[in-house]
């Protein structure tokens, strides 16, 4: 018998985990005309202490699967098989592949992102010399600080292994907006957690976005979009990252996501059947404070309407 109330949680890629103990299996599908990006991935770790919901402090990104990504140089694979370190890797330069790097995107504190201020109360001083803690720092695209990087440096390090860089685009120029993507690793930038492909249990949710019908962009203008936005976060929307409870002041991986999702009208599975807790609570509070950035509500609006609008065109069907 099939349990109808259960209908709803059916989400399309496998952003619901097979249960073999069911007797019937659900398959979402969406109406014809709908463009599922299968060559985009939005892939989530929600920050949690139970490791089967999530990691601590999780993560959000994106990746753009390229069809020559796991091409490596030979000179950087026989590296590799030496077991060099990164930094030696490095110093080879000649860079011509994407040496197994996946390109992708996200929002990532320089360092450790606690920022303390001391109590400027001359009476209460001497018992509580700490006025405010803030979990915030500076932010970069994809973690790649002269910080992070340098803790990768001296170790063994490739695109499976975690690490605490990744690479960002360059400008050209301040006056140009041309874009560098090659790096000293790969000719992708690339994320940290993209080496979590290869453990694919840490990754809790995974999903393809959507375009609608009457949507005719091409898959490198999205790309271009995308490449575009991250490389104008900073100066865009917060040149800070920082955490606070989902709440509306709060610019992190999550807000990345989010606010590129919007940007680019990308309808996304996840949001649609209410799967992520993050983006209910900041929306809600984005929502009850909106004098504070219009800008970040109509994204987070438009990112909102257009996945609900994606689930009104969902059809179900059951196979056994």
């Amino acid at each position: 018998m099939i349990n109808w109330e259960n209908l709803g949680t059916a989400v399309m890629g496998n952003t619901v985990p097979y249960n073999s103990n069911d007797q019937s299996r659900i398959i979402t599908s969406v109406k014809a005309g709908f463009k599922k990006l299968d060559w985009l991935r939005i892939c989530r770790i929600p920050l949690s202490f139970n490791s089967s919901k999530g990691a601590f402090p999780g993560h959000y990104w994106i990746e753009i699967i390229h069809e020559k990504e796991d091409m490596i140089d030979q000179h950087i694979r026989n590296a590799r098989e030496e077991k060099k370190v990164e930094q030696e890797i490095i110093d080879l330069g000649n860079v011509q592949s994407a040496n197994g790097f996946r390109e992708s995107y996200g929002w990532y504190p320089i360092a450790l992102p606690v920022t303390i201020t001391p109590n400027d109360n001359p009476y209460s001083t001497s018992d509580i010399p700490i006025g405010r803690i803030e979990i915030k720092e500076q932010g970069i695209i994809n973690g790649a600080s002269d910080s992070r990087i340098a803790k990768d440096a001296s170790k063994y390090r490739d695109h499976t292994t975690e690490r605490d860089a990744g690479r960002e685009i360059k400008k050209k120029d301040e006056k140009t907006e041309v874009m560098i993507l090659e790096n000293n690793l790969s000719i992708y930038p690339f994320d940290p957690h993209q080496s979590s492909r290869f453990r694919e249990s840490e990754i809790k949710m995974v999903s393809h976005p959507y375009l609608f019908p009457r949507d005719n962009r091409t898959k490198d203008e999205i790309i271009e979009e995308i490449r575009k936005f991250a490389s104008s976060f900073s100066s865009d929307h917060s040149a800070l990252w920082s955490w606070c409870i989902d709440g509306y002041s709060e610019v992190n991986c999550h807000t990345f996501l989010f606010l590129l999702l919007g940007k680019l009208e990308l309808a996304d599975p996840i949001i649609a059947e209410d799967k992520d807790d993050h983006f209910r609570r900041y929306f809600k509070s984005v929502k009850s404070n909106n004098f504070s950035n219009p800008k970040r509500l109509e994204l987070l609006t438009k990112l909102d309407d257009i996945s609900k609008e994606l689930k009104e065109n969902y059809e179900y069907y059951v196979s056994y």
